[in-house]
């Protein structure tokens, strides 16, 4: 409530935000008014002040969660639906029940890997991991960017193919990252070709990631996105509605199809590596769909090449497609590999855009648990990450 009432000035990122929401915000003059006070994009700095937010929060402060999803701010939140052609009713805020799931998990040499259940496309991290044990760990930088992205394919197929909102189209989670189906995928791998990569529609980015592990060792792997909202305000409340529903799909053979009363599938992932039952390493990262393929290189990097929690974070990264869709189908791959690396990948059929030596996105960050010690390392990539010790 403090940040919204008295403000907090903009970072440069921040700043840009709003700049690209300019468009949008020219027809919505209730948006207009919370981010373009002065009828233009806010500079870096500038100190960001939203009363009708603060008052909103105080409302849901005093009245508690049924002013929001029952009360007043639920019909604001409608209303403004209505206006834009939008597809709200007031039975899908009072209807909506919070869920708290166990993590799915699946084995990686040794390790017990932990990671987000559908509608979370985590899935993707396990099921590719699963692939590549089921290979033979590759010394070869350019083999292993390959297998990693190859492997990154086919998980993203299965995804595409068979995971929606469980309650609609329930998902067979341990069939999905068995050992058994990990090895028949693992088959369709060629060492020396790519394959085509799987499209799917176009979403936006705007997510936190963050890890913590106290004192008594409770260890959390927290990320959070509404992506980066869809430019309308509901009114007076302050509260820009986001975009999170850019997620489902329109084909009509999906199981992520648009539907009532339905739960898109989403980008949001994090992951935990056990062993004997206890968190010895928790991280992630934001980066929309480049977080399954970030993380699944954390991972690789972690328990395959044994590397120290920074010099995990530091190493070369590759990316594929757009940070927001998959229509892209370039392979990135950081400068830091070298040219052999990238002529090799070149020659097996990946259509290779080299990139800056610190620029495929991502801000991952991870922590380690070694007895007594903690180890935490954070990603240089975006020049915002912090590791605090106390």
């Amino acid at each position: 409530i403090t940040y919204a009432e008295a403000g907090f000035p903009l970072t440069a990122r921040q700043a840009r935000n709003n700049a690209a929401m300019a468009t949008i915000a020219a027809e919505f003059p209730d948006t207009r008014a919370v981010f373009f006070p002065d009828g233009r994009p806010p500079q870096p700095g500038f100190r960001l002040r939203q009363p009708d937010l603060a008052r909103t929060l105080r409302t849901i402060q005093a009245e508690g969660a049924a002013s929001f999803y029952r009360g007043s701010i639920a019909r604001a939140i409608v209303a403004a639906s209505d206006r834009g052609g939008g597809l709200f009713a007031k039975r899908d805020l009072a209807e909506h029940r919070t869920e708290v799931l166990e993590p799915i998990q699946a084995s990686y040499r040794g390790w017990t890997v932990l990671e987000q259940p559908p509608v979370s496309q985590g899935l993707i991290v396990l099921i590719a991991l699963k692939i590549l044990e089921a290979l033979d760990s590759a010394s070869d930088p350019a083999d292993r960017v390959h297998l990693q992205v190859e492997a990154h394919k086919l998980a993203l197929t299965e995804r595409l193919t068979h995971v929606g909102d469980p309650a609609f189209s329930p998902t067979v989670v341990d069939h999905m990252i068995a050992a058994e189906r990990g090895r028949a995928l693992a088959q369709r791998i060629d060492l020396h070709r790519a394959v085509a990569l799987p499209h799917e529609p176009a979403s936006h980015p705007d997510t936190t990631y963050l890890c913590v592990v106290d004192e008594a060792r409770n260890v959390v792997s927290y990320i959070h996105s509404l992506y980066a909202g869809n430019g309308v305000v509901a009114g007076d409340t302050g509260i820009l509605l986001n975009n999170r529903m850019g997620c489902f799909s329109l084909d009509p053979d999906s199981p992520n199809l648009l539907a009532p009363g339905k739960r898109p599938v989403h980008t949001l992932n994090s992951w935990m590596l056990l062993q004997n039952g206890l968190p010895h390493v928790v991280g992630g990262t934001p980066g929309s769909f480049w977080q399954v393929q970030t993380n699944l290189q954390l991972i690789s990097n972690l328990v395959d090449l044994g590397m120290p929690v920074q010099a995990a974070i530091d190493a070369p990264r590759w990316t594929m497609g757009g940070q927001t869709s998959w229509s892209d189908s370039s392979l990135n791959v950081e400068a830091r590999f070298g040219e052999t690396v990238v002529r090799s990948l070149r020659e097996r059929g990946h259509t290779v855009e080299p990139i800056g030596d610190w620029a495929a996105g991502g801000a991952a960050q991870v922590i380690r648990i070694e007895g007594e010690m903690l180890t935490g390392g954070g990603d240089p990539r975006p020049g915002t990450s912090s590791v605090i010790g106390y």
